[in-house]
C-alpha cells in the first residue's frame, strides 16, 4: 500500500535537497507532497496542508541551522494536530546535532543523516509494515530510553542511477526567464574551508568527498527542462561546478557540451549560472564557459587576502581572485562575490586589504559578513576549543580575538544588519540585476542589451561606493567609545541610501524585463532585435 509522504522545507526555488528523495519515493510507488516552509508565516498554510493531506509521512528537511528554532516551533504544532504520523527530519543540521535534536522531545520520531534517497525509501517501507526499522539506512531513533543509530551508507550513491527531482507542473520565472536548478555533482574536492560542513557530512566516505554525475546525465536533464517546459535559465548549485585541475574541467565541460548538443539544446538559446573556486578559472575554461553559455559566476573569493584565505582554509591565493576576475571579464561573463571580513583571526590591517579590494573592483556585486558556525564544520570545533564560543545552541555566536574587530563586527550586527535596514535586500538585489544584465546581454545580444549592462555596471559602482563608505564610517568608529547616537546616525545613513538605490535598481530591472518580454515577441514574428535598432520602438515600450 503506498505511503503518503509530506515534505517540508524552503522553497524560496525548487529545493533539490527534498526534490530528489521525493523522486525516488515516487519510483518505490508513494505518494508524495511538498509544503514550502520558507518563513514562519508560512506555518498556518503548512499545517492545513498536512490537515487536508492527512501524510503517514513527514519529512522535514532542515538544511540551515539558523532556521532551526522557527522548524521545531512548527514541528511541536503539527506533532500536536498529528498524533499518528511519523516525523523524521534531515539535512546538515541534523545529520551532525542529531541526538540533541532528538533529546529535545519535541515530536520528532527518527532523524536521517547524511543522503535521503535510500533512507526515506526505507522508511516508508517500515510504515508500509514491510521492513524493521533496525534495517534503514542512516536512520537515528528512540527505543524506550536509548537512542539508536542504524549504520551509515558509507558511499556515494551512483549519481547517474537516481531519478530526476520532481518538478512543479510550470517552471519558476527568475530574472525574467524561464528557471530551473540542478546539480551536477555532490560534495566537494576541497572540502576543508573552516566554517563548512561539507568535508564532515561526506567523511565516513571512503575515497573521494566528490561524486560526479555524467555530462550525458546532465544534457538529459537540462534537455527535459528546456523542450518539455522551456526552461531557458539554469542555475547550478554545485559548491565547485569546476574541477581542481584544468585538463578535467575542460574535458567535462567539452563534453557537455557534446552532450547538449546531441540532446538538441542550443546553447546559444540558454544561459547558466554557476558557482566556482577562483583557482578553477584559466584562460581555457573561461572561455569554454562561455561557450556552454556561462553568464554569471559567484565566485568563492571569502577573503581576498592571504592571511585571511589561510585562515578560513580555502588552500587558495589572492592571486587567483585577480587573475579569475580578469579572465570572466573579458569573457564577458558577471562575476559576484562574498568577503567573510570577520572570522576568529581577523586584524584591522587585514580588514583594510579586504576594503582596497572593494575599491579596486567597484562594478562587481558583493556581500560581506562573518564565518558563521555550522554543526560539524572545522570551525565550531575550534571555537569550542579555545573558549570562544558565546550564546545558546543551536544559534552560536563567538567572539572576535581582536577586540577592535569585535566591535566593528558588533558595530556591524546594530547597523547593517538590524531588520529593515535595507543592506541586505540592496546587496541581493544588485546581485541579481548584475546577472540579469548578463543574461539578457547573452540572450538578447544588441546595442541596447549592452547599454543596459552598461548602466548595470554603472549602479554597481555607485552602490559599491555608498556600502564601501558606510563599512569605512564603520571602521572609523572603533577607534573611540561609540554613542548611540553613532548608531543611530549609521542605521539611518545606510537604511536611506539603500532604499534609494533599491529603487534605482529596480527601475532598471523593469527596463531589461521590458526588452526580454519585447524581444520575445519579435522573435515570434521572425524578428529579432529588431527593438535594439529602432528609437521609435524603444520609446513605445520604455526600454
Amino acid at each position: 500500500m503506498p505511503v503518503k509522504v509530506l515534505f517540508i522545507a524552503s522553497e524560496d526555488e525548487e529545493n533539490l535537497s527534498v526534490r530528489y528523495p521525493a523522486a525516488a519515493l515516487l519510483r518505490a510507488g508513494h505518494t508524495v507532497e511538498i509544503a514550502p516552509f520558507s518563513v514562519p508565516e508560512d506555518t498556518e498554510r503548512v499545517l492545513k496542508q498536512i490537515h487536508r493531506f492527512r501524510p503517514d509521512l513527514v519529512a522535514v528537511s532542515m538544511a540551515f541551522q539558523s532556521r532551526a528554532l522557527p522548524f521545531f516551533d512548527l514541528i511541536r504544532k503539527i506533532r500536536k494536530n498529528n498524533a499518528a504520523c511519523h516525523i523524521t527530519a534531515g539535512g546538515h543540521f541534523p545529520t551532525f546535532e542529531y541526538r540533541k535534536i532528538l533529546e529535545m522531545k519535541i515530536g520528532i520520531n527518527s532523524i536521517i543523516r547524511f543522503e535521503g534517497e535510500q533512507a526515506l525509501v526505507e522508511l516508508a517501507e517500515f510504515l508500509d509494515g514491510k521492513r524493521k526499522i533496525s534495517d534503514i539506512s542512516n536512520l537515528v531513533f528512540w527505543v524506550g530510553k536509548m537512542i539508536v543509530e542504524n549504520r551509515v551508507i558509507d558511499e556515494f550513491p551512483d549519481l547517474d542511477a537516481l531519478p530526476f527531482p520532481v518538478r512543479n507542473d510550470h517552471p519558476q520565472v527568475r530574472l525574467g526567464e524561464n528557471f530551473a536548478t540542478l546539480v551536477s555533482s555532490r560534495g566537494c574536492w576541497h572540502a576543508a574551508c573552516s566554517y563548512c560542513c561539507i568535508g564532515a557530512f561526506h567523511a565516513k566516505k571512503p575515497g573521494k568527498r566528490h561524486a560526479l554525475r555524467s555530462p550525458e546525465n546532465i544534457a538529459k536533464e537540462i534537455a527535459w527542462l528546456y523542450h518539455k517546459q522551456g526552461v531557458r535559465l539554469f542555475q547550478f548549485h554545485d559548491d565547485n561546478f569546476l574541477l581542481p585541475k584544468e585538463r578535467d574541467s575542460i574535458a567535462r565541460l567539452d563534453a557537455l557540451m557534446a552532450a547538449l548538443d546531441a540532446e538538441k539544446v542550443d546553447v546559444s538559446t540558454t544561459a547558466f549560472l554557476i558557482k566556482a573556486r577562483p583557482d578553477s578559472i584559466t584562460p581555457n575554461v573561461a572561455t569554454r564557459l562561455w561557450r556552454l553559455g556561462v553568464a554569471g559566476v559567484f565566485l568563492g573569493v571569502e577573503n581576498a587576502t592571504d592571511s585571511g584565505l589561510f585562515a578560513l582554509i580555502r588552500g587558495s591565493q589572492a592571486d587567483d581572485i585577480e587573475r579569475a576576475f580578469g579572465l570572466l571579464r573579458q569573457n564577458n561573463i558577471a562575476v559576484t562575490y562574498n568577503l567573510l571580513i570577520f572570522h576568529p583571526d581577523a586584524m584591522l590591517d587585514e580588514i583594510n586589504d579586504n576594503l582596497l579590494f572593494i575599491r579596486n573592483h567597484p562594478g562587481y556585486p558583493f556581500d560581506f559578513g562573518r564565518a558563521e558556525i555550522v554543526a560539524g564544520s572545522p570551525l565550531e570545533k575550534r571555537l569550542v576549543r579555545d573558549g570562544l564560543i558565546k550564546g545558546s545552541w543551536p544559534n552560536w555566536d563567538y567572539r572576535i580575538m581582536d577586540p577592535a574587530v569585535e566591535q566593528m563586527f558588533r558595530i556591524n550586527l546594530a547597523t547593517f544588519r538590524v531588520p529593515g535596514s535595507g543592506y541586505a535586500k540592496l546587496a541581493h538585489t544588485l546581485i541579481a540585476l548584475s546577472y540579469r544584465a548578463a543574461v539578457v546581454r547573452r540572450l538578447y545580444s544588441g546595442p541596447v542589451a549592452k547599454e543596459l549592462a552598461d548602466e548595470t555596471t554603472e549602479l554597481v559602482t555607485k552602490g559599491n561606493t555608498f556600502v564601501l563608505d558606510q563599512i569605512l564610517k564603520m571602521y572609523a568608529l572603533t577607534a573611540r567609545l561609540v554613542s548611540k547616537k553613532d548608531i543611530d546616525d549609521l542605521a539611518a545613513s545606510i537604511h536611506d541610501g539603500s532604499k534609494d538605490l533599491i529603487r534605482q535598481a529596480d527601475a532598471l530591472s523593469q527596463r531589461l524585463d521590458r526588452l526580454q518580454q519585447v524581444e520575445r515577441k519579435f522573435r515570434k514574428t521572425g524578428v529579432p532585435g529588431e527593438v535594439q535598432f529602432s528609437t521609435v520602438l524603444r520609446k513605445i515600450f520604455r526600454i
